[in-house]
């Protein structure tokens, strides 16, 4: 049995207090990120362009960006589920698990077919962990402290993926892919193990039978309720999916424009992904502040204009100094989404989390989807400077929503 109810259990760790159960977590988060950090590096910084490398077309890449959102089509699905289940803690691991051993095909097998077939079975796979993980991390960390822990864990993988990045494009420039995508599948396994061994709170209420009732229903239609019932989470989706749908247009092209047109080395890749992860660094940290101690709408503001900015200034300027100055903003915008977005679930939907979210991912499925395969398919034919100048307009769009939508509204309360 857990005493978090006993004041003498409560400790003060980096000028907050917390239980010996939270403490003990956060520790276990920060190591299993630290062994996440050459995984993530891998994957998301040097996947797509190792498959460049090996002769992926466009619209392979185009494939390729897609793959994270094509798995996320079905969360709303897998969300009701582990709603009804009350135990998000195995949708976690076991995907987490597969998935990450998944990363050894193309290591070993290095054509462009495998690189897209391994991308999308993985991110099938995250499909079902990603409004579990939105769920796990509610009971994890009390809610005036879960953006700071959040922030400070990453931060600490952000100091780790920094020179992991020159190390990863200068280990594939000598001896090629395959060692640096088995070394990350190793790690990734290793991390998750590890993050297995989080305990959450023994007193968890059940799920109560009139939401057990409700969610036995096609799932989309209890989603939809919700959306209906709370214009802010509407007016959130609205925006997060413009802004997103422009991310998405844009990313195969930044590959693009890095690997074909500019023709940089996997070192001066790497360089790229250093302002990447710096950037991510200092915005975990202060976002996970801000997200603590004022109203949560400013922060995700930043984060959604990020996304308009980037395509903006790769169609504008397009030289290897945009794509260090864009990789530093995508950073920005990338951390503010990843802790900003799970702490606005939390606290527009308690308890509902994962259905919530389910919702959020479906939606990031769709634009997912769509938008990376279709600037990939049209990059032969159009001009890449115009569809990164659709990309940032579409970001636009969104920012000007979350703006006008938010600001007449009552604040969200921590």
């Amino acid at each position: 049995m857990e005493s978090e109810a006993k004041p003498s259990s409560r400790l003060l760790k980096f000028g907050m207090p917390m239980t010996a159960n939270v403490w003990k977590n956060a520790r276990i988060d920060l190591g299993a990120s630290c062994l996440f950090s050459l995984f993530n590096v891998v994957l998301n910084q040097f996947y797509v362009a190792f498959a460049i490398q090996q002769g992926a077309s466009n619209l392979q890449v185009g494939l390729l960006s897609a793959a994270p959102a094509v798995g996320l089509l079905f969360s709303p699905f897998w969300a009701s589920w582990i709603e009804k289940a009350n135990n998000p803690k195995p949708f976690v691991m076991l995907p987490n698990a597969v998935g990450r051993l998944l990363l050894l095909l193309p290591a070993f097998f290095a054509y462009p077919s495998v690189y897209v077939a391994t991308a999308l079975l993985f991110q099938l796979l995250m499909g079902i962990q990603a409004p579990a993980y939105a769920a796990l991390v509610s009971r994890m960390y009390p809610s005036d402290l879960r953006g700071r822990l959040m922030g400070y864990v990453r931060v600490a993988m952000g100091i780790i993926m920094i020179p992991l990045a020159y190390f990863v494009g200068s280990w594939s420039d000598a001896f090629g892919p395959s060692g640096p995508l088995i070394a990350a599948s190793i790690a990734g396994f290793l991390s998750i193990g590890l993050f297995s061994t989080v305990k959450l709170p023994a007193g968890k209420a059940p799920v109560k039978p009139s939401i057990l009732k409700k969610t036995s229903r096609f799932p989309l239609q209890e989603q939809w309720k919700l959306v209906k019932e709370n214009k802010t989470l509407a007016v959130f989706l609205a925006a997060t999916t413009f802004s997103g749908f422009g991310n998405m247009l844009a990313n195969p092209l930044y590959q693009i424009i890095q690997v074909d047109v500019l023709e940089l080395s996997n070192v001066q890749i790497g360089f790229a992904r250093v302002a990447y992860f710096s950037a991510l660094l200092l915005t975990f940290l202060i976002a996970g502040w801000m997200i603590d101690r004022i109203d949560i709408k400013y922060t995700l503001l930043c984060g959604i204009a990020a996304y308009a900015i980037v395509p903006m200034i790769y169609g504008l300027w397009g030289s290897y100094a945009a794509v260090i100055t864009g990789n530093a903003i995508q950073g920005i915008g990338e951390a503010i989404w990843d802790i900003g977005i799970l702490a606005f679930v939390f606290r527009l939907a308690p308890g509902r989390e994962a259905m919530v979210f389910g919702l959020h991912l479906m939606l990031f499925g769709f634009r997912g989807t769509v938008g990376p395969i279709l600037s990939s398919s049209l990059s032969s034919s159009v001009s890449l400077t115009i569809l990164l100048i659709i990309a940032s307009i579409c970001g636009w769009i969104g920012t000007l929503l979350f703006l006008s939508g938010n600001w007449k509204r009552r604040q969200l309360r921590p």
